[in-house]
């Protein structure tokens, strides 16, 4: 029997968020000198991704509130693993990461599954 390809998905998921999505900015912020008081540095990684609202239905208003997006992120190019602590730039407005998950079967990342807030 014949494994699924999933490297033909990813590139795939590749292809079609490169197609019908945008440019954004996964930033990152680096601390550095004191603990105290720390200075974080934002470094900015450039990536591909599917801005889309939250389906009403999942609005809850305790974890997921109206106004939040889902973001289908491109793995294309993309150097980094995304994290709770990173920002996502969505045409050009910051927003907090609330929620990372790869979308991983067979132990490769199509791509992520973000839910991101303003």
């Amino acid at each position: 029997m014949a494994s699924f390809d999933y490297v033909r998905a990813r590139s795939t998921a590749e292809r079609l968020i490169a197609r019908f999505g945008q440019a954004g900015l996964l930033v990152r912020f680096t601390a550095s000198g004191p603990s105290y008081d720390p200075t974080l540095t934002p470094t900015p990684y450039a990536c591909t991704l599917v801005d889309l609202d939250v389906d009403e239905e999942l609005i809850d208003g305790t974890l997921i509130l109206r106004g939040d997006r889902t973001v289908y992120l491109s793995t294309a190019g993309l150097t980094i693993v995304p994290a709770l602590s990173d920002k996502i730039m969505i045409g050009g407005a910051e927003h907090v990461i609330i929620d990372v998950q790869p979308l991983q079967p067979g132990g490769t990342v199509i791509f992520w599954q973000l839910q991101a807030r303003k």
